[in-house]
């Protein structure tokens, strides 16, 4: 359970135990973007370094750090950019644990929460 919940810090979906709010707070439109931007960053250098490439990826990137831009705060740079770069990190993680992992059901759960995770993005743009 311990490892299902830390999956589940790592996307966003749960708060940690810090009384904190969720980094993916979904009530924040900004930051809902901005992990977006973050995960589909990971996804194009993904696949840079794996030598294959999915037709409009660059473009749907452009796409959402487009829609971070328009709706991020002046003074929230900083914030934004962490919430960026903490959803890269997950999902270049996913997407490593997917390739790599020896353990064939543990690549299979990288795998498809890495394809939720980029594909609940995807459902934001046009």
């Amino acid at each position: 359970m311990d490892r299902v919940r830390a999956i589940a810090v790592v996307l966003g979906l749960v708060a940690p135990a810090t009384g904190m709010a969720a980094p993916g707070d979904l009530s924040d439109p900004v930051m809902i973007f901005a992990a977006c931007a973050g995960r589909l960053s990971a996804e194009l250098e993904h696949q840079w370094l794996d030598g294959r490439s999915t037709p409009g990826l660059r473009q749907q990137r452009a796409a959402m750090i487009d829609l971070v831009d328009a709706v991020r705060p002046a003074d929230s740079g900083k914030h934004v950019l962490a919430r960026r770069i903490e959803a890269k990190f997950a999902q270049a993680s996913l997407l490593q644990r997917a390739t790599f992992s020896r353990d064939a059901a543990e690549a299979s759960r990288a795998r498809d929460l890495a394809r939720a995770a980029r594909d609940s993005c995807l459902t934001l743009l046009p």
